[in-house]
C-alpha cells in the first residue's frame, strides 16, 4: 500500500512539474448557458438623411507593420475604425451605402490610407413597432422571421405622448 501510495505521488508531482514549463495553455469543456425567453415589445424607428448627395470622408491614416502583415480581418478593423472616425465627423449614427478606398502610399509602406463615402443618417422618432410593422419586417426579413414570435394580442400603438 505504501509503495502504491509513493507511485501516485510520484506521478503527479511529475504532472504539475510539467504542467508548470508551459508558457501557454487552453482547456475546453462543454458548456451549456440556460436558455432565457423572453417577451417584449418591439422597437423600431426612422432614418433622417443629413445630406441628400453622397459625401466623402477620410481619408483617415492607419499605423501598419507592412501590407504583408496585414490579414483581412486587420483589415477589416480598419475599415470600421474609419466609418466610426466619420460618423463622428458627420454627428451621425450610421453611413448608409458605404463606399471604401483603401490604399498604402510607395512613400510610407507602414501607413493605411482609408477614404469612404456613403450617406450619413440620424436615427430618430423611436417608438414601439405596431401590429402592421411587425408583419413588414416579416416579409422584408423572411429570415429573421422564423425567429420573432408575434403575439396575437399587439394591437397598433398610439403615438408616444408625454404625461401619459
Amino acid at each position: 500500500m505504501a509503495l502504491a501510495l509513493l507511485a501516485g505521488s510520484v506521478i503527479t508531482a511529475s504532472a504539475q512539474s510539467n504542467k508548470a514549463k508551459n508558457t501557454w495553455e487552453e482547456s475546453q469543456a462543454r458548456r451549456i448557458n440556460p436558455e432565457i425567453r423572453m417577451v417584449i415589445t418591439p422597437q423600431i424607428c426612422d432614418m433622417t438623411m443629413l445630406s441628400n448627395e453622397r459625401e466623402i470622408y477620410g481619408p483617415y491614416i492607419f499605423d501598419i507593420k507592412s501590407i504583408e502583415d496585414t490579414t483581412n480581418g486587420d483589415l477589416d478593423n480598419l475599415k470600421s475604425n474609419a466609418l466610426f472616425l466619420a460618423c463622428r465627423e458627420a454627428d451621425a449614427d450610421a453611413v448608409i451605402e458605404v463606399v471604401y478606398h483603401s490604399y498604402v502610399s510607395e512613400k510610407d509602406s507602414k501607413k493605411m490610407y482609408i477614404e469612404l463615402s456613403g450617406y450619413p443618417v440620424k436615427y430618430t422618432n423611436f417608438r414601439p413597432a405596431s401590429k402592421a410593422e411587425i408583419e413588414m419586417m416579416g416579409v422584408v426579413y423572411p429570415v429573421a422571421n422564423s425567429s420573432v414570435m408575434i403575439s396575437p394580442s399587439i394591437t397598433p400603438n398610439q403615438p408616444n405622448q408625454k404625461g401619459k
